[in-house]
């Protein structure tokens, strides 16, 4: 079966990407072995929460979860779209997502390579991206506030009651470094 992503994709320069920026679109193969690529939330009018994460870091393990619920919060207004950049093989990633309950789609960067484009020093390096490919938010670690900003911004742009993804008595703190 081919695998997607690595050294044939187009290549970027090294410095990390920001806010106001455009999110470098790329394409990996997931845990099904199908390809999946960050164009398909534009194309579909959706934004975009692409995490990069490692299996064994424990700010990630934590983070995901909550990234799980801002996708089940808005999965029925089809406005948002997250995904998962793994830096770890698929079956440890599969484990990963069994342990932690994660159902959205997960892809493997397993060489590194799109993570090193992206400029990444720490995981988890969340992007979040409007409809035209627009990084609103960059988040690195865990992050109360950001995550519930994401969720209000997703729910303006549903047009839909925002949801708190991290309530106020979730024992989380404000703040996790990565």
């Amino acid at each position: 079966m081919a695998k997607f992503g690595g050294q044939s994709q187009q290549r970027w320069g090294d410095n990390t990407l920001n806010a106001n920026e455009y999110l470098r679109d790329i394409f990996l193969t997931d845990l099904s072995g199908r390809p999946v690529g960050t164009g398909d939330a534009r194309r579909k009018g959706a934004m975009l929460v692409l995490v990069f994460f490692k299996t064994t870091c424990p700010t990630c393990q934590f983070t995901l979860p909550y990234l799980q619920k801002l996708a089940d919060i808005y999965k029925e207004s089809g406005k948002v779209t997250v995904l998962g950049v793994s830096q770890d093989d698929a079956d440890t990633t599969r484990a990963f997502a069994e342990k932690f309950g994660i159902k959205f789609p997960l892809m493997m960067d397993s060489d590194l390579y799109h993570s090193m484009v992206y400029g990444l020093s720490s995981v988890p390096t969340l992007f979040f991206a409007d409809n035209q490919g627009i990084i609103l938010r960059k988040v690195v670690g865990f992050n109360r506030a950001a995550l519930n900003d994401i969720s209000a911004q997703v729910a303006q742009f549903a047009e839909v009651e925002a949801v708190k993804v991290v309530e106020d008595d979730d024992p989380a703190p404000a703040l996790k470094a990565g």
